[in-house]
């Protein structure tokens, strides 16, 4: 692929090359998910087609199922190539933390993260009972970075 500025010495940027590199601009967010809670933070930052989430999700009840939040805030590429997410889940009572590792999900009602963990050799979804016994308190931290359609 071409660059489009000229790296000879002595070359001058324009700028009109400078503005279609594109600004950043951090957006809030207002996602929802399936586990009862709220979020205390969720936002998000585009810079051209690269998007980055950034959340913490806390719960304020005893929750069942998967864990999935919906409403994902730009619409990713038909592949979501070029995904990368870290995130923790927090589990209060017991002072701990455990990795987890948010992901975009394509569903019937449209694109949705979900998170898998990997805690005690056991690839999974996070669930009620994975990596841990969540209840009201423990919360979930993440950042993802995916290319937009």
């Amino acid at each position: 692929m071409a660059s489009p500025f000229d790296f000879s010495s002595g070359a001058v940027i324009t700028a009109a090359q400078l503005n279609a590199i594109g600004k950043r601009a951090d957006v809030s967010w207002s996602p929802s998910a399936n586990w009862s809670g709220s979020f205390n933070y969720s936002q998000f930052s585009r810079v051209n087609d690269i998007v980055i989430i950034q959340a913490m999700y806390s719960l304020d009840a005893t929750p069942s199922g998967t864990f999935e939040i919906s409403d994902i805030p730009v619409t990713g590429n038909s592949s979501l190539s070029g995904i990368s997410a870290t995130g923790v889940a927090v589990d209060v009572s017991a002072d701990d933390v455990y990795a987890v590792c948010p992901r975009a999900k394509s569903g019937s009602s449209g694109t949705k993260i979900d998170f898998t963990t990997s805690a005690h050799n056991d690839f999974a979804t996070v669930i009620q009972g994975k990596p841990f016994t969540f209840a009201s308190g423990d919360s979930f931290r993440f950042v993802m970075v995916y290319q937009a359609n």
